[in-house]
């Protein structure tokens, strides 16, 4: 049989001021904030990452006297919209939760992107550095799926002409080409289109 202290008498996993936004403070120390974390996303990948998150809040409806509501909202926030939500600190003041943080690219030059991989929160079963762990896998997936994506559509004239010698119709590829990897004048890199 559990026991438990006088003052909470009920298991800590139920206390919900546990849940707050210091546990991303401690699993992105160099970001203040969530538009700071993004900031950093986007300018440390090779795809140039985005990033949303995902906040809930309690919103309050009515007033004392009419009809008193009370509901979770959950709501998510992209990229530039991040700077609105202020620090892990103030969002918290305000009663804002983060549970979960998005990740994905979108690929120049052409309609394609990544999968948005979203990583949810899990406060209560792991500690704020596995979280950051799954994040940047979760990163690492993106950057890997936008390389793929570029390889396949920015090959350069000569790549056009080393894959032309090797029988791809052009024509049946809308003009996007993929790269050849030991491509003499781009180096295997591709070009911007």
């Amino acid at each position: 049989m559990k026991t438990y202290q006088m003052n909470n008498d009920y298991p800590p996993e139920y206390d919900v001021d546990q849940h707050d936004n210091k546990y991303f403070a401690e699993a992105f120390p160099d970001a203040d904030s969530p538009a700071e974390l993004y900031r950093q996303v986007y300018k440390y990948t090779d795809c140039g990452a985005y990033m949303s998150v995902t906040i809930e809040y309690l919103q309050v409806s009515g007033t004392c006297f009419d009809d008193y509501h009370e509901q979770i909202v959950r709501e998510t926030l992209h990229c530039d919209e991040l700077r609105n939500l202020g620090t892990w600190q103030a969002m918290d003041e305000r009663g804002q939760l983060v549970v979960s943080l998005t990740v994905g690219s979108i690929v120049e030059g052409v309609d394609e992107g990544t999968d948005n991989i979203e990583v949810e929160a899990k406060q209560l079963e792991e500690t704020p550095s596995e979280y950051r762990s799954r994040f940047y896998v979760a990163l690492q997936e993106v950057e890997q799926q936008a390389d793929c994506i570029w390889n396949d559509t920015h090959g350069c004239e000569s790549c056009v002409a080393y894959w032309t010698d090797q029988g791809l119709d052009i024509d049946d590829s809308g003009g996007l080409v993929p790269v050849y990897k030991y491509c003499p004048d781009c180096n295997g890199t591709g070009i911007a289109i």
